[in-house]
Formats: structure tokens, C-alpha cells, sequence
């Protein structure tokens, strides 16, 4: 059986492929032959002749061993699917968007089911408009979302998706940004809900619904002396959640090839409205830094301190409605497997090592320690993760086309069983 469903999802990839590169090359086209100035429109006809279509087609295969510490039970999920969007060319500083997502299994066992690859999804994604005018911009609708600990953690086949408006003034290093969000699609679902990851879209746990978020932030960066100071300011405020304050700054050194990095970062969290996921009373500081060995192999050794309150949520870790069971977000310590703000407090060591080898060709390997206690007087976990990760990026006429792999093992002092995970994916990006 395995090696049929191997043949078939090689088969289904490259009919993946063959239909994304005709799309990504019919796109490249149409816009060659517009009279479009970079996706400024002349008219409005323009706007929409002169649009482009982008997308990710993917194929994942996720194989789970004591799936999350849970003796004797595996998970082995196959699925494909994909987003491909139309956004039009600006036209007075306005343009729209317009997505589709889809996702289906292949020979899928319910018993073993990686849950967000598990159902079949048919819909509209991200769905907006932008105004666009120098250095501002504002979005309403479905989109994408890239703030502290409301990514889209893009690792699925479908993405995140967040009902919001979202304007940003600046750049990449200096800006003002602010997001107001109503409703959240989550991996696995194709509608937007009043649901955070601690609720569910089938109408249970009504009372941990939400109208959602609002943040506000900033950053600035300063150049002196060959060196870049870069900060962020972050508050988000999640109704009837949590109270968040996020900060971090860099210092980093470009005048010589080992390119040093010190980075820190401050995370607090506490109890908003109604607390539906518990008292909130969190505490954060990391520290991080990252170098150079050769212009190729970049290293990283990060520490995250989480200090412990009785009575709190998690005995003092950071509730994240988005994020919860999904990411580690900003972390500066975070195992790939599973989440830093959900295991509890403590301590939090992590350190990776990544090599371009080629334009082709990237591997890494990580290791992270999870000291961390999940509830008041409990003994830590001692949950260490050990993996290694490579992609593989084709160039020429397949150019778009990655395979990546992701392997390895978590073990724990709560658990005789380890948690062992393979993630492969084939992915054509346009």
C-alpha cells in the first residue's frame, strides 16, 4: 500500500507541477504584453488586464510515531491542494485580491489523521482591497497577517487567514502599523469564525468565542559605526484572552564576514475580560546570537526564560489564541514539533545550524531543550528535540519547484514513548 500511495503522490506531483507552470508561465504572459508601469494601471480596464496570478501548489506527506507523546498511536497523512490568487494592478493607489484554496486526501485512514491535513477544503481565501499612497498602506478583508504571533506559520497546505484591517507607514525597519481583527480561519477550515486555536469551528466551546483583536506597533533602525540597532514595540490586545506587550532589538555587525547578531527580546502577557483560556500572568526574556562560520553556514544559540506563576495559565506561560498548538512565533527558543508558549515555564534553549551548500540546496539541523514545567509543583519536562531539515530548489523551466523534508524526534522524562516525525512536501510556487 505504502509504495502505491508513493507512486500515486509522485504521479499527482507532477501533474501538480505541469498545471502550476502552465498557470505561472500564462501569468508571466499576459503581464509581458500590458502596458503597465510595475503593476501601476494607466485605467481602469487596465487594472484588471494588467493583474497577475500567483499561487502555491503543494503535495505533503506527514508520518507521526507516539504522534505528540501518545504511546502506540502513529498518524500518516497525504494530502494536496494549494492557494492561487489574482491581485489587479494599482489604480489610483487601489487594487483588489482574490483567492482560492483547496485541499484533498489520498487514501486517508481516520483513525491515523494529521488533523489539519485531514479535511477536504473548496473555497475563497484571502479576499481584500488595498490603498496603497508612498510609504502607507491599508488592507480590509481576507488576508495574510504578519505581526507577532499572527502569521500565517505557512507549513500547510492552506494558511491562516485573518479577517482584519491591517494599514502599515514605513518600511520593513521603521514603521507604524496597526490591525484590527474580527474573525480567523484556522488550518483544516475553510470558513472564517469567531474562533481562536483553543476553540472549534463546529460551534463548541461557545463560551471561548471572540470578536477577535487589535495591535498596535512600531519599529525603528539606526545605522552607526558599521553596525545596524534595530527595534520593535508591540501591544495586542485579545478580546476576552489576553493582554500582550511584545518587544525585541538587534545589533548586528556588517563589516565583517562573520556578520555577529545579538538579538533580545520581552514578552508580557495578562488576563483580558472574561479569561476564557485562564488567568494569564506571563512573563518572557530571550536572548539570542547568531553568526557567521563561513558566508554559507550561519549558527545560532538562543535562550527564552519564562518565569512561573501559581495559579496562572500554563503556570505562567503566554496564551496565543492564533498560535496556540500552531507555532512558537517570535521565540527565540522554539522546537520545530511543537510550541515554547504551550509547554509551561522555565527554561527554554534552542541552537541551529544551517548551510546554503548551493543556490539548490539548503540543510540545517537544530536541537532545542524545553526545561519547562506545565503546571504549578509538577517536575519539568525535559523535553528535547532533536532534527534536521533540507530543500532542494529547481532552477530553469522548473524554477518554483522545492522539495523539503523535515525529520526528528522528541523525547520527554513524562513519556517512555518517543515522539518521532517526518514532514515531506512538493511545493511549485508562481
Amino acid at each position: 500500500m505504502k509504495q502505491q500511495k508513493l507512486s500515486f503522490s509522485l504521479k499527482l506531483g507532477a501533474l501538480l507541477v505541469s498545471q502550476a507552470l502552465f498557470m505561472g508561465h500564462a501569468a508571466a504572459a499576459t503581464a509581458a504584453t500590458s502596458d503597465c508601469d510595475a503593476g501601476v494601471a494607466d485605467s481602469l480596464t487596465q487594472m484588471f488586464t494588467c493583474g497577475s496570478v500567483h499561487g502555491s501548489l503543494r503535495a505533503l506527506d506527514y508520518s507521526t510515531h507516539n504522534a505528540y507523546f501518545s504511546k502506540g498511536y502513529s498518524q500518516d497523512t497525504f494530502s494536496y491542494g494549494g492557494t492561487v490568487k489574482y491581485t489587479t494592478a494599482e489604480y489610483y493607489g487601489l487594487s483588489f485580491g482574490l483567492g482560492g484554496i483547496f485541499q484533498r486526501g489520498i487514501d486517508h485512514n481516520q483513525d491515523h489523521l494529521v488533523s489539519e491535513l485531514g479535511s477536504n477544503q473548496t473555497g475563497v481565501g484571502e479576499a481584500y482591497i488595498k490603498y496603497h499612497y508612498k510609504d502607507f498602506s491599508i488592507t480590509a478583508g481576507d488576508q495574510r497577517l504578519s505581526i507577532p504571533f499572527l502569521g500565517d506559520y505557512d507549513w500547510r497546505i492552506t494558511p491562516m487567514l485573518y479577517r482584519a484591517v491591517d494599514a502599515n507607514y514605513g518600511d520593513a525597519d521603521n514603521f507604524l502599523h496597526a490591525t484590527k481583527v474580527t474573525r480567523f480561519k484556522n488550518w483544516g477550515d475553510q470558513g472564517f469564525h469567531r474562533d481562536t486555536a483553543y476553540t472549534n469551528a463546529d460551534g463548541t466551546n461557545e463560551g471561548m468565542k471572540t470578536n477577535g483583536m487589535w495591535a498596535i506597533g512600531g519599529g525603528r533602525a539606526v545605522n552607526f559605526d558599521n553596525k545596524k540597532l534595530t527595534g520593535q514595540l508591540w501591544y495586542e490586545d485579545y478580546n476576552n484572552y489576553t493582554k500582550m506587550y511584545y518587544a525585541d532589538s538587534y545589533l548586528s555587525w556588517t563589516d565583517t564576514s562573520y556578520q555577529p547578531k545579538i538579538g533580545l527580546q520581552v514578552i508580557r502577557g495578562l488576563s483580558s475580560g472574561n479569561a476564557v483560556a485562564g488567568e494569564v500572568n506571563s512573563t518572557t526574556y530571550g536572548a539570542q546570537f547568531a553568526m557567521n562560520f563561513t558566508p554559507s553556514l550561519r549558527w545560532s544559540l538562543n535562550w527564552d526564560h519564562i518565569a512561573a506563576s501559581n495559579n496562572a495559565y500554563g503556570d505562567g506561560a503566554l496564551v496565543t489564541p492564533y498560535a496556540h498548538n500552531a507555532s512558537s512565533g517570535p521565540y527565540f527558543a522554539q522546537p520545530f514539533f511543537t510550541s515554547t508558549q504551550d509547554l509551561g515555564s522555565g527554561n527554554a534553549y534552542g541552537t541551529d545550524l544551517n548551510w546554503t551548500a548551493t543556490s539548490s540546496i539548503s540543510v540545517g539541523t537544530r536541537y532545542t531543550f524545553m526545561d519547562l514545567t506545565p503546571s504549578s509543583g509538577a517536575s519539568s519536562t525535559n523535553q528535547s528535540e532533536y532534527l534536521i531539515y533540507g530543500t532542494y530548489s529547481f532552477d530553469g523551466v522548473l524554477k518554483g519547484l522545492s522539495v523539503t523534508d523535515f525529520a526528528g524526534v522528541q523525547t520527554t522524562s513524562n513519556s517512555a514513548g518517543n515522539f518521532w516525525q517526518n514532514r515531506i512536501s512538493l511545493e511549485y510556487d508562481f
